[in-house]
């Protein structure tokens, strides 16, 4: 709605409608790319404008954007008057956050990556490290320990005091408010411990004895807080000093670690599938879990002197109703039906693999079709260029210049001729990103009922496990005597 060799004087006409003038003529946004990013001049011109489009479509504009540092960058000079209502721009920390936010989700959109903003509000994240810190705690002493994971100083007198690691001061927790003072935090932490039975870390000045099964979960846990999708959880996870391998399993391993942990062995509800499950459908992740948690059949705990611990024996009761709770539902009378049920699903969940692995294949390739068409146009340019040189001599040096691009419109030519169909005919991107919505959306139905299935697995190996070990010779004879008595007794 301006033109670029008159923009301060049309800025100027429709500036002098506004109700409050104030002094500022425009404003300025600066809108940067990463150098890592294979991005156009024209691509970041065309995200500038969406940008405005989307968030001040009433607002003159006018739009350069620099190649001239490593990083291409836009610069947006808004008029600071809107042209419909001629009300002036709002210029505030509230906005800021809307401009950071839609550029992201542009740059998104676009496969570009995006700034991970850190934290500013010490406070806000102090709190939140308590509140975290007071849920997965019994004592305080344990509480302690999980603040020192959390890469925390502590000082304890009068008051709490705690100090992020980098720091320079510590800070005093009764200034979080009423309930993050030394006492409140007690009382948080003896309120749910009826409730909540976590094994207990003992808090030491130099070292937190917690095992690395137990540091991963608690990783995980706050990075599926905070994550916006399944990549951002990955990145969050390596910035938390965690290397991760991909494969047929997904597993992590602390820098500090010795041994990567697979993450399914954590649980059912920490699986691969699942963790994808948490950002592509969280309802669904959260029924599921409930379900699986519902179902769910642990090992019993095998000890010559399990009679001597209540907790154990009352556990290992709770374990053998639920079995028969369980094979009641499924209508399992006795261990043939059992390995029968067992090797079924097994079947089952091979058949649900091959399944994902073949429509992953199929996405991998029209993914590689549209990535070659956008390959094909970007380079095109470069391609008549050449074909416009006649000069043998600057065809040759026009080459060696131009390689890479070169290379890459030929590989994307090949790759786009290999797509064509038995009538010669190509297909088109519309199409490609239709049928790739339509496999994914195949792929997350067959991953939920694999997802129900390894649970069900999971149940079955653990009840053939438990009754192997209940009908076992090798137990102490004071055990089997009191398993049996407290098993008639019901």
């Amino acid at each position: 709605m301006c033109s670029t060799k008159n923009t301060a004087k049309q800025f100027e006409e429709i500036a002098q409608y506004a109700i409050h003038k104030g002094n500022n003529l425009a404003v300025h946004i600066c809108q940067s790319f990463s150098p890592e990013d294979n991005i156009t001049p024209q691509q970041a011109l065309e995200i500038g404008k969406e940008f405005m489009k989307r968030l001040y479509p009433n607002y003159q504009f006018i739009i350069c954007t620099h190649k001239d540092r490593k990083h291409i960058h836009n610069h947006i000079l808004v008029n600071a008057v809107d042209f419909e209502n001629y009300k002036k721009f709002r210029n505030n920390p509230d906005n800021l956050i809307k401009m950071r936010n839609m550029s992201d989700k542009l740059c998104k959109e676009n496969g570009l990556s995006i700034i991970i903003p850190k934290e500013k509000n010490q406070r806000e994240k102090l709190r939140k490290d308590i509140d975290s810190a007071v849920y997965n705690s019994n004592t305080f002493d344990e509480f302690l320990g999980y603040m020192q994971f959390q890469k925390y100083e502590i000082k304890q007198g009068k008051y709490l005091y705690f100090k992020r690691e980098k720091s320079e001061v510590f800070f005093n927790t009764k200034l979080l408010g009423t309930a993050y003072t030394e006492k409140s935090i007690k009382k948080r932490i003896v309120n749910h411990t009826e409730v909540k039975n976590h094994k207990v870390h003992i808090y030491d000045d130099k070292i937190v004895n917690m095992s690395y099964r137990k540091r991963l979960k608690l990783s995980i846990d706050n990075a599926l807080k905070t994550a916006e999708n399944y990549n951002d959880f990955l990145k969050i996870l390596r910035a938390d000093d965690y290397e991760i391998k991909f494969g047929k399993h997904l597993a992590f391993k602390h820098i500090t670690g010795s041994r990567y942990i697979r993450v399914e062995s954590l649980g059912m509800e920490y699986g691969e599938e699942m963790l994808k499950l948490y950002f592509s459908n969280n309802e669904e992740y959260q029924k599921l879990k409930m379900e699986m948690e519902e179902t769910k059949v642990d090992k019993i705990i095998i000890s010559d002197k399990a009679y001597q611990n209540r907790y154990i024996e009352s556990k290992n009761v709770d374990i053998q109703i639920r079995i028969l709770n369980y094979l009641n539902e499924k209508g399992i009378k006795n261990i043939e039906e059992l390995r029968v049920k067992t090797e079924k699903c097994k079947k089952q969940a091979e058949i649900n693999n091959q399944n994902i692995q073949n429509i992953n294949t199929q996405i991998s390739e029209k993914e590689e079709i549209i990535k070659a068409y956008r390959m094909y146009w970007q380079y095109k340019p470069v391609i008549t260029e050449l074909y416009k040189i006649k000069s043998p001599d600057e065809c040759e040096r026009f080459k060696s210049e131009n390689q890479y691009k070169i290379d890459r419109y030929n590989k994307s030519v090949e790759v786009i001729n290999r797509s064509k169909n038995s009538k010669g005919e190509l297909p088109k991107a519309v199409d490609l990103n239709l049928e790739i919505e339509k496999l994914e959306t195949l792929k997350n139905n067959i991953l939920m009922r694999q997802n129900k299935a390894k649970a069900e697995l999971s149940s079955y190996e653990n009840i053939k496990y438990n009754i192997e070990h209940i009908l076992d010779n090798t137990p102490g004879k004071e055990y089997k005597k009191q398993t049996t008595k407290r098993t008639k007794s019901l």
